[in-house]
């Protein structure tokens, strides 16, 4: 273990080496979804951060209901897509879609696309982001051992959304990160959706914002949603790494020595 054993103090006491590795190695995934990349997507959407927080409180609530049934239509059709069942020629073509850069590739054409109409085309945009990245966030859950089938897990996945965001306003992450798996735990996919759709909302209405001039805004969603992508892709490999350690030790010793772990690597 590449770590001063007196920095972990008690938290990590008892845990096998093995474990305690494993914690390392999902601690530097979880930094790293914080790179350089992400700070510069932070930077370009500081602006649009200073208006968003301008609009009328009437338009931000919109964004927010936006964010919520983004969410609940991307529930409905990611799981959907990703079976070998026959269904309708867009259905098809979704299943056969695999692999995390895959995603990252399509999110930014659907970026892209969204962005040639301005406003108009960014509100069918985000729909097709968020299942395409919902999508990408269950393959990685299966990934890691997780049953799709179970309804539990497919919400865990939505719950993905509310671990932090991409965005200046979330730089003391560390702290959403462990309240949020805490507070999400054994959540109903309603309440989990509650929960997720306002900081989802804060990435969405930044996105559309950066979209919203035609010509541009292709542009600019060309690039953003990989980033975007990548960065809950990398919060699924957090979140669904947990998971798998806390089904075969102690969740509370696992989240500590976690903790401790991210602070200790600050």
């Amino acid at each position: 273990m590449n770590m001063d054993e007196g920095a972990l103090g008690n938290a990590c006491a008892g845990l096998d080496a093995e474990v305690i590795t494993e914690l390392g190695a999902i601690a530097d995934r979880y930094r790293s979804a914080n790179g350089l990349l992400m700070r510069l997507a932070g930077w370009a959407g500081q602006r649009a951060e200073r208006v968003t927080a301008r609009l009328p409180s009437v338009v931000q609530s919109a964004i927010g209901e936006a964010a919520a049934l983004a969410l609940r239509q991307s529930y409905a059709v990611a799981f959907a897509t990703q079976g070998s069942a026959e269904g309708s020629v867009p259905s098809r073509a979704l299943r056969r879609l695999r692999g995390e850069v895959a995603h990252r590739v399509f999110t930014g054409i659907s970026g892209a696309l969204g962005g040639l109409g301005g406003v108009a085309t960014t509100l069918v945009d985000l729909p097709v982001t968020t299942t395409l990245i919902l999508r990408s966030v269950q393959q990685i859950a299966r990934d890691y051992g997780e049953d799709l089938t179970d309804p539990a897990v497919r919400a865990q996945c939505v719950a993905v959304f509310a671990l932090g965001g991409p965005l200046g306003e979330d730089d003391a992450a560390e702290a959403g990160l462990f309240a949020s798996r805490l507070a999400l735990g054994g959540k109903t996919l309603a309440e989990i959706i509650r929960a997720a759709a306002p900081r989802f909302g804060v990435v969405l209405g930044e996105k559309a914002l950066a979209q919203a001039t035609p010509l541009l805004g292709a542009l600019a969603g060309g690039a953003i949603n990989p980033i975007f992508t990548g960065y809950y892709q990398a919060m699924a490999h957090v979140h669904f790494r947990l998971r798998r350690l806390e089904r075969d030790a102690d969740p509370e010793q696992v989240r500590a020595c976690f903790e401790r772990i991210v602070r200790a690597r600050g």
